[in-house]
């Protein structure tokens, strides 16, 4: 893969584009939470791959068709989870923090806004309905969705080289929130194993995990 010329800064530390280069090859990049920028680190390794972005959120559509029209990319205006329903989502100012999840004064930003009623789908539905998506990569960032997401992934997970995903290690940044554990145990139960850590912050960290075959002979 070529090197981009920039290291690109996100929420406020330095991603070392030399760890994402050392990302298996894929040929279908999912990114799941893509917020009104994207993850454009991603889309520039994986430059010829096809893509699959999904955000609930009329936000981050626009986003979409006024960034990517160069790049084969398939939409779904959806959010993800473990099962299929419709649930409310907190809107705040900014779209990419909305979350399902009632937040606490450790991950509170800004003001609710609005509520609007989302419809909630599983990764392994779209999946399944999409056809020749080849070697998958997955990238998750659901505001404190992701454990629930990676229960409605296990059959995509069986096709997918990587998984990152930002995920709280502290479960008290919101009320009802996941604890690392748990999510560490879901990979596991995947047979998925963490090979990177990417950043870390006081309540969030990005984790990259690869199936354990593919690592261990």
């Amino acid at each position: 893969m070529k090197k981009p010329e920039m290291i690109y800064k996100r929420t406020g530390l330095f991603i070392d584009w030399d760890q994402l280069e050392s990302l298996p090859e894929i040929d279908t990049l999912i990114d799941i939470g893509i917020g009104t920028r994207g993850t454009p680190e991603l889309y520039e390794i994986f430059k010829d791959q096809r893509l699959i972005l999904i955000d609930p959120l009329t936000e981050a559509e626009n986003y979409v068709k006024q960034n990517l029209k160069h790049r084969k990319v398939t939409f779904f205006k959806t959010a993800l989870g473990s099962e299929e329903k419709v649930k409310k989502m907190n809107i705040e100012p900014r779209p990419g923090r909305s979350t399902f999840e009632d937040v606490t004064e450790l991950n509170y930003e800004g003001k609710i806004t609005e509520t609007r009623n989302i419809n909630i789908t599983k990764l392994d539905t779209i999946a399944k309905r999409e056809e020749n998506l080849g070697r998958i990569g997955i990238k998750i960032d659901s505001e404190g969705y992701e454990l629930n997401i990676i229960n409605g992934a296990t059959n995509t997970l069986r096709e997918t080289e990587f998984v990152i995903a930002e995920v709280r290690h502290n479960y008290k940044s919101y009320k009802n929130g996941y604890k690392l554990e748990e999510f560490m145990l879901a990979m596991h139960n995947n047979d998925f194993i963490l090979t990177n850590i990417y950043t870390a912050k006081p309540l969030i960290a990005d984790l990259c995990f690869q199936p354990k075959s593919n690592l261990i002979k």
